[in-house]
Order: C-alpha cells, then sequence, then structure tokens
C-alpha cells in the first residue's frame, strides 16, 4: 500500500534541512497543494507547476516566466512506483537542482521509514488481538485457521504455542526475554503476564527450538504441537489457565520447559474456583515437605512402592509406613486412585503460599 504523503512527515524533513540551506522548500501533494514550506504562508496555497509534475510530466526546471512562478526546481516523490507527491526549491535552477535531489531521496527514505513502522504496528496489534483471542477462547477454529493462513506471515499447520513466564520477578519479564526470538514465522504478544509465542514451523524436535526462548528464571510453557485450529484453541486456553496461576507449577526442569500434556493435575487446579482452591488446600496442612514429595513421586512412579522408595533412596517399608501416616493425617489413602487424585490435586493447590491463601480466605 502506497503511504501518502502527510503534512507531518514533509514539514519534519523541511525543518531538519532548512537551517542548512538559503532556498526555500515547499512540498505538494498529488493535486499541488503546498502541505509544508519554509514559508508558512504558502501552505495550503496551489502550486501549478507542481500539479503537472505529479500528473506524470518529467521533472520540471522552470525560469519564473510568470510573476506566479518563481525560478527553481520541481521533482516528484516517488513511492512503489507512484507520485505521492512533489518536492520543489526555489533557486537558480543550477544551484538547486543537486539539492532537490538528494531531499527527494532523502523524503522517500523517510516515507518507507514511516510505513515499515505503521505496517509492524498493525502488525503487533493484530498478533495481540488474535493470541489474546485465542488464549481467551474469543476466536474459535475455523477463525484461526483462516487468520494464520491468510496473515502475514502465513503460517500453515501445525503449529505450537508457548508462554514465556518470568518466574523470579512476578510476571514481569526481563528485555532479553522480550527480545528473545524463535527461528521461522511467528505471531508473538506480551499480555496477561506472559509473552506469548506461536510459531509454524515444522520440526521433529520442538524443545530445541523452545531452550532458545528463556535464559535464566523463566519457565516456557509448551502447549505441543497443533494440527487443527480447535486443536490450537484448546491448547491456548489451558496455557492461559496455567499462567494466570503460575504459583501451581511445578519447579521446572534444567531446560525451563514445561510441557502442556504433562501438567493435566495442575491445570485441574488452576481452573477450581478460588475458594474450592483454598480449601482443598488445607486438607493438607498436616503433611511436611518430605510426605508431599513421597506422595507425587509415588504418583509419578505408577503407584509402585518400590519404584517410589528408589526414587526418594528409602527403604520400602519406610516408604510404606510414609504412605500409611499420610493417610492418616489427611484421611485420604494415595494407594487409592480416587483418593490419589484428591490428594494430588490438594498438594498442588498448596503450592499457593499459605499468606496468600490467608488473605484470599472467606470471612465467616
Amino acid at each position: 500500500m502506497t503511504q501518502p504523503l502527510s503534512h507531518e512527515l514533509a514539514q519534519r524533513v523541511i525543518d531538519q534541512v532548512a537551517p542548512t540551506l538559503e532556498f526555500n522548500i515547499n512540498m505538494m501533494d498529488p493535486a499541488g497543494r503546498i502541505i509544508a514550506s519554509t514559508d508558512p504562508d504558502r501552505v495550503g496555497s496551489t502550486h501549478t507547476v507542481a500539479r503537472a509534475v505529479a500528473g506524470g510530466e518529467p521533472g520540471i526546471v522552470h525560469d519564473g516566466g510568470s510573476p506566479a512562478e518563481r525560478p527553481g526546481v520541481n521533482l516528484p516523490l516517488r513511492l512503489d512506483g507512484k507520485i505521492v507527491g512533489v518536492l520543489g526549491i526555489t533557486g537558480p535552477p543550477e544551484r538547486v537542482s543537486p539539492v532537490a535531489q538528494v531531499l527527494v531521496l532523502t523524503t522517500v527514505l523517510l516515507l518507507e521509514r514511516e510505513r515499515e513502522l505503521d505496517d509492524s504496528a498493525r502488525r503487533e496489534a493484530a498478533d495481540r488481538e488474535l493470541l489474546s483471542g485465542l488464549v481467551s477462547g474469543e476466536v474459535d477454529g475455523s477463525a484461526i485457521t483462516q487468520a494464520l493462513a491468510s496473515g502475514l506471515p502465513e503460517m500453515a499447520a501445525p503449529w505450537r504455542l508457548y508462554a514465556v513466564l518470568d518466574h523470579q520477578t512476578a510476571g514481569t519479564l526481563e528485555p532479553e526475554v522480550e527480545q528473545a526470538r524463535l527461528p521461522g514465522p511467528q505471531r508473538r504478544a506480551r499480555f496477561g503476564g506472559a509473552l506469548w509465542v506461536l510459531t509454524g514451523v515444522r520440526s521433529t524436535r520442538p524443545d530445541s527450538r523452545a531452550a532458545q526462548i528463556p535464559p535464566a528464571g523463566t519457565i516456557v510453557l509448551d502447549g505441543g504441537s497443533c494440527a487443527g485450529g480447535d486443536d490450537l484453541s484448546g491448547a491456548a486456553q489451558a496455557l492461559g489457565a496455567l499462567a494466570s496461576a503460575p504459583e501451581l507449577l511445578p519447579e521446572a526442569p534444567a531446560s525451563g520447559i514445561l510441557k502442556l500434556d504433562e501438567l493435566a493435575p495442575e491445570l485441574s487446579a488452576s481452573c477450581l474456583p478460588a475458594a474450592t482452591r483454598i480449601s482443598w488446600a488445607h486438607r493438607v496442612d498436616s503433611l511436611s515437605a518430605g510426605h508431599r514429595q513421597t506422595v507425587l513421586a509415588f504418583l509419578d512412579c505408577g503407584a509402585s512402592v518400590s519404584a517410589t522408595a528408589r526414587e526418594l533412596f528409602l527403604h520400602r517399608n519406610t516408604t510404606l509406613q510414609r504412605l500409611e501416616r499420610i493417610a492418616e493425617l489427611t484421611g485420604l489413602d494415595p494407594r487409592i486412585p480416587a483418593q490419589a487424585a484428591s490428594l494430588q490435586l490438594s498438594i498442588i493447590a498448596a503450592r499457593h503460599p499459605p499468606e496468600q491463601r490467608a488473605e484470599q480466605a472467606p470471612s465467616h
């Protein structure tokens, strides 16, 4: 799209170069109307020669053949092959012609830069609208597919969505995180306490790309490969729920990457009403850190006592005694699947700092 020559840009160019020149400078729109000038009284008047140049006639050097015309040079300003305005300098043509040519180049470069900035701002706004709509559930699967296929850059499925959280500074990302980029086409936006990055790059090793995002102190939530718009919508809303409750997340591995398909318990806890989450957290107030570690290890090991003992470097009998003690303290036996699920959710809910749970507890 051709960028029009605005009064603001035209006057800014003139104001920058005028102090170094002794000549009067005018900039005209394609209709020949003067939109900026070193002589403010001329702004708004019509320059007939400039109108002829804007109409496609070659650059005109004239000698002031009539009282209404002053000696000088008028040259077209072209962008994308189209004339968007005319630059004129008053003075002896042999002296002002080289200056006019330099000013034309300068003005065109500034126009191109303004267009890049405008395009970038539009892309950023579009990316933010799309990604925030994804996370909030306001954009459905078919709309997502169409938007990604027709946007810039075009992004065909499969897609992968990441939410980059700063675990050390309570949702404030450091500049190096904001500037980090994945290879290939992507959409990115900052909102909801996270940097959201959607990529369409096909790869058999997605984690190697994701690991390039976070410096120390950040956590990446990886939504996994999404083959279609509905898959992407579901992953986005799940990541949104987790990003809104980062205190429930487990400790991240060395890579800093937590995979969505391994965060089902945390996702379930994040979707609980606040009062329910607080109530469940209180169920495990009597458990020590070692008890909680034992429960989670027991579940990770497929409810195998022997495997849990090896994982925690404990004797098998010690592990059994811990499981029995946990059942006594909470009324929930980790060896019974349904009760183990409740116990796991309670432990996850209890990751919320106790003082914050107290502040959020309903008053009676």
